[in-house]
């Protein structure tokens, strides 16, 4: 709107003395008159004759420019403030004008506007004023919608112009269109960030897995190794067989460890030889013993000696003479120790031989064993709702730390139990396969999903029960009916339908592996439903209507780690059965309903 629009081409006045014809006018101009008193008038746009001009009253002519006129304007100096009256709306008009016929051509001239543009900005800052204070910055369109309705029918001003063909384009101004955008990217993010979440919390569960697998096969790796190598680490020949079959290159090496094994032995045996001659060759000189008893003693200490430093117990020696009395050694393999006297013991009828094994060359063949006896072991199963909001999931993950922790710290209660975690919601996952809870045990982590399918649930209990049962029998142990923790805070989605589902799993007569269930509701979980997964009424509890679903997420939480650590240490104490009690802030289902 720089550039000024003035509709008035020509001022003259009118002359009074013309003999020729007047001045003809283009079509698009009409001819306006003017006497000095403002009176204007047009003659439908035609000029006068000059006849008329000689005796008019009228002393200025006009020319009126009748063209429609385009612009386009934007309201930069008043621009629309959104309703939190801190970001502004860029307006943009497109519209047309003209004067409005003969009567407004006379109006035109009666203003006396040189530049019309003022006028008609003028009016459309009064228009539109105060429209964004009903949008919002994001609303750009409904603001744009609204302006394009207020401007729409042609409207006549009083300077005589026409205003109509109006076109508004709105949109935010460069700050608020900052604003807007650093918004969207920060939902973008938000969106891309939960997006993101689940694969990533899988990865670190998988991770998680894998480690545990890693260690646990490492552990058992050890173990057989530690087998394998308990006879041969226990003798200074079995470390060096050991030596040279983990390094079967250096048989140099092990052939001189074994001639410093030999050195060492013979070294040993002379020494106790020599003090064991002067010993008793001294007692013999003072009368304690028979000169032909002296060297029968002689060979039974050092050969108590000779055992103790790794050697066969034997000393190196010509024929020796057979002592009265003594058996022959006839066998160079094998020499009995002579058995020793019988042993009285504190309280007993009469004295106890003590046995004493023959000192051998070679191992002697490693004893079988006797079978354990049959243990009674329970199965337990913990469901647990991952459907939950992640503050009652957090509640629920602190109680799997602490029950881990309790049955970690006591070995013979975990000794009896096999614990299962299922995280439960539109499909059911395995969280912890069926094992015993231990120091290397790695502790189930629950993640939170959507949805909640309770045939899912009852389904892969179906399948886990019935092949852990046979694995656990397998081991030589007396498997328990097994028990099934359910807990639920919402309404499955497929309404009624998991009742098939639920009679196969429970139904002993389909499944003899059927579990006896425990159901916990809080949150949106139905009474009725509670009440029918229970096996008895007494193992069916509600919330307490008042209570927020994260305390109750927290009194579960207690609950499973006491329940079960005490159902397991009654067990180790001998006594199997089971009970339970509800949960802080619970009641019974049968008495909520």
């Amino acid at each position: 709107m720089t550039q000024p629009v003035s509709l008035i081409v020509n001022q003259s006045p009118v002359p009074r003395m013309a003999v020729g014809p007047t001045k003809a006018t283009q079509p698009h101009l009409a001819v306006v008159y003017a006497t000095a008193a403002g009176e204007v008038v047009c003659f439908e746009g035609r000029p006068m004759k000059p006849t008329q001009q000689v005796f008019s009253k009228y002393c200025t002519r006009y020319e009126v420019d009748m063209r429609p006129q385009q612009r386009t304007a934007v309201l930069g100096r008043n621009p629309l403030i959104s309703a939190d009256g801190v970001h502004a709306f860029e307006v943009q008009v497109s519209f047309s004008f003209c004067v409005d016929g003969w009567q407004g051509a006379e109006n035109l001239v009666r203003s006396g506007l040189s530049d019309a543009l003022p006028v008609v900005h003028g009016w459309l800052v009064g228009r539109f004023h105060g429209a964004g204070q009903r949008f919002v910055i994001e609303d750009s369109f409904g603001l744009e919608r609204h302006l394009n309705q207020l401007c729409a029918a042609p409207i006549v001003l009083p300077e005589g112009l026409k205003v109509y063909g109006c076109r508004v384009s709105v949109r935010p101004d460069a700050a608020s269109l900052s604003h807007l955008e650093s918004l969207i990217e920060a939902r973008r993010r938000e969106a891309r960030g939960a997006a993101e979440h689940l694969p990533n919390t899988g990865d670190v569960v998988r991770k998680g897995e894998l480690e545990a697998l890693q260690q646990d096969f490492a552990i058992r790796a050890t173990a057989r190794q530690a087998a394998a190598l308990a006879e041969t680490l226990t003798t200074s020949e079995g470390l060096i067989r050991h030596y040279l079959i983990t390094h079967p290159h250096d048989a140099a090496g092990a052939f001189a460890m074994a001639r410093q094994l030999e050195e060492a032995r013979a070294a040993t045996a002379e020494l106790q030889n020599q003090r064991a001659l002067g010993l008793f060759q001294v007692m013999a000189e003072k009368g304690l013993i028979q000169a032909g008893d002296l060297d029968h003693m002689r060979q039974q200490l050092t050969g108590t000696v000779g055992r103790a430093t790794g050697g066969d117990g034997q000393l190196a020696s010509a024929a020796m003479p057979q002592l009265s009395g003594a058996r022959p050694w006839d066998a160079p393999q094998l020499q009995a120790a002579p058995a020793p006297a019988a042993v009285t013991v504190p309280g007993s009828a009469g004295p106890t031989p003590t046995l004493v094994e023959p000192v051998v060359t070679e191992p002697a063949p490693r004893r079988t064993a006797a079978p354990a006896a049959v243990t009674a072991t329970a199965l337990i199963y913990l469901v647990l709702d991952e459907s939950l909001d992640r503050e009652c999931v957090g509640e629920l993950q602190r109680g799997l730390d602490a029950l881990h922790a309790a049955l970690s710290a006591a070995p013979d209660v975990s000794d009896v139990l096999r614990l299962c975690v299922l995280g439960m919601a539109g499909t059911t996952e395995q969280r912890l396969p069926l094992a015993r809870v231990g120091p290397g045990t790695r502790t189930p982590i629950l993640v939170a999903r959507r949805g909640l399918s309770y045939s899912q649930a009852f389904r892969t209990l179906k399948s886990l029960i019935g092949q852990d049962a046979t694995v656990v029998k397998s081991e030589g142990a007396q498997v328990l009916r097994p028990v099934v923790y359910f807990l639920t805070g919402g309404v499955p989605d497929e309404g009624n339908a998991w009742h098939t589902a639920f009679q196969e799993l429970t139904d002993p007569s389909a499944n003899p592996a059927a579990p006896r269930m425990v159901a916990l509701g809080l949150g949106r979980a139905e009474t009725p439903a509670v009440r029918t997964v229970a096996t008895f009424p007494e193992s069916a509890f509600m919330a307490a209507p008042h209570q927020d679903a994260a305390s109750a997420a927290h009194n579960c939480a207690a609950f499973l780690r006491d329940s079960v650590v005490g159902y397991g240490r009654r067990l180790a104490d001998g006594a199997a059965n089971f009970m339970v009690s509800p949960p802080d802030g619970f009641r019974l289902a049968e008495d909520a309903l």
